[in-house]
């Protein structure tokens, strides 16, 4: 492997020189700098650029931890990371925890791979990253889950403690409009189909419905609040128990879009119409949100934004670590189709 020493031999130079081509450091003449940029062809020199990041005490990489790639949210939120993170000029090194097999919904069992999770912030801190964003599955209450370190660090699509800056969006407040909105289009008899009773996103679209339940001084019936697990099969069994009630309701609001098309078959098969007789919107704005009959209204998740913040505030702390956290929450958006 060529060495500095060896282009300075090959240019006729001092390796001060050629120290001084490679990294800008001093203006020199024309036809120096070119048979030095010769030499370096000729001899097929690299630099060695981490050596020189550690010598300016920043190697422009981010470390970028994921609970799972093929979590719903995690493609968009890493792709508006890297486009960030390259306008600036820094690079993305991306460490996958693999966990969405063993959470399989049980997010707030995040704790029980503390280990594993910590493990993998050593190897992006021995890979000698400026800082570290932690992006989640699922949005969520992390707490004291990463061990205390010396770099920057942002969570994304999660919460951290009060001491740490994260960016994600609001269960309750989308909840509360997309509540609102079935209220505003005549509905008064809504049912609610939730997630597992103690994931942080059920308690909080929960909250979100009850909220706008009562600003509108509507009572909600017993049997109209129903938990699933997020998945489709919960929102078609969930639905046919809700068809039982001799007080149907008019309109079903599914905490995700996988059970809004399992209501939707539910419906179906008991000769409903949607959404002349019942309407239903779901939560997520997954790709089969648009494919179903008819298309759902629900949720969009800003998982690009947040990707894009996190990597802002991540830059942010790496030019002032002394600055106070961040707690940014971006705003969802209600995406109008065909179920309401």
């Amino acid at each position: 492997m060529a060495t500095m020493k060896d282009v300075a031999e090959i240019a006729g130079v001092s390796t001060a020189t050629v120290s001084h081509v490679v990294n800008g450091t001093k203006k020199l003449s024309s036809d120096t700098t070119e048979r030095v940029l010769m030499a370096i062809q000729q001899a097929n020199y690299t630099p060695n650029t981490l050596a020189k990041s550690l010598r300016s005490g920043q190697t422009h990489n981010i470390g970028v931890l994921v609970e799972d790639i093929q979590g719903l949210p995690v493609p968009e939120i890493v792709s508006g990371i890297g486009e960030t993170l390259a306008k600036s000029g820094y690079r993305m090194l991306l460490f996958d925890l693999h966990l969405l097999k063993n959470l399989y919904n049980q997010y707030e069992q995040i704790g029980a791979y503390r280990t594993r999770i910590n493990n993998g912030v050593s190897l992006l801190l021995s890979s000698h990253v400026d800082g570290i964003i932690y992006v989640g599955m699922h949005d969520r209450h992390l707490g004291l889950l990463i061990d205390p370190m010396d770099r920057p660090l942002v969570f994304a699509y999660s919460h951290g403690t009060q001491q740490d800056t994260y960016v994600t969006y609001s269960n309750l407040d989308s909840a509360t409009a997309l509540t609102r909105y079935l209220i505003n289009h005549g509905h008064t008899r809504i049912a609610l189909i939730a997630g597992h009773p103690h994931s942080y996103p059920t308690m909080r679209r929960l909250n979100g419905y009850q909220i706008a339940m009562q600003e509108a001084g509507l009572v909600t019936p017993d049997g109209y609040i129903r938990y699933g697990d997020w998945e489709y099969e919960s929102g078609l069994e969930q639905t046919r128990e809700l068809l039982k009630l001799s007080n149907r309701p008019t309109a079903i609001f599914a905490m995700n879009d996988l059970m809004a098309a399992g209501c939707i078959h539910a419906l179906c098969e008991a000769g409903i119409k949607i959404p002349e007789e019942m309407a239903v919107v779901g939560f997520d704005n997954r790709e089969i949100a648009r494919y179903l009959q008819p298309p759902l209204t629900t949720v969009a998740l800003p998982t690009m934004e947040i990707g894009v913040r996190a990597a802002s505030h991540i830059l942010s702390l790496i030019q002032n670590p002394s600055s106070p956290p961040q707690r940014e929450i971006i705003p969802c958006s209600i995406v109008e189709r065909y179920s309401v």
